[in-house]
């Protein structure tokens, strides 16, 4: 009976956490834009350039290193990835039975939905490129999950 106890305060901080790290996730992708572009929040939108050429976006950040500062590099190459590992661990976490092709798809569903709001709302700027790196990212976090739970001392 202890043991279900610890399971369920555990289950509870993760839903926390993850209710936290989702509302980051939104605040970057929506609000974020805000911050780094205020004429939009006015409802300009001048000047936006939406991707919806698979891999267009990566290829030009991945040949053109050069051309861009270190940060705006690897916030819009690796950054995507790192934004959605987290996710990856997470749904395996609270959905323990949930097969990892249907995990993917609820990533790609997840990425492709905020992809789409930003278009619609014009808070952002839709890249295929951008669905395609958090999928990417969320499969790394799905692979790190299996990982530790077939060293079975992490998970029961």
């Amino acid at each position: 009976m202890k043991l279900l106890v610890v399971a369920l305060k555990l289950k509870r901080y993760v839903i926390l956490l993850t209710l936290f790290y989702i509302s980051l996730v939104l605040f970057v992708s929506f609000v974020g834009v805000g911050l780094f572009y205020p004429d939009r929040l006015d409802g300009s939108y001048t000047g936006v350039s939406h991707n919806f050429v698979p891999f267009s976006t990566i290829g030009t950040y991945l040949l053109n290193i050069q051309s861009y500062n270190f940060g705006t590099w690897f916030f819009n190459t690796f950054g995507m990835v790192m934004l959605f590992i987290p996710i990856g661990i997470v749904i395996l976490l609270l959905f323990p039975k949930l097969k990892n092709a249907l995990s993917l798809v609820v990533i790609l569903l997840l990425s492709l939905t905020i992809e789409t709001v930003q278009y619609v709302t014009k808070l952002g700027v839709f890249d295929v490129d951008d669905i395609i790196l958090n999928t990417s990212g969320g499969l790394l976090g799905i692979l790190i999950f299996s990982l530790l739970k077939k060293r079975k001392r992490y998970f029961n």
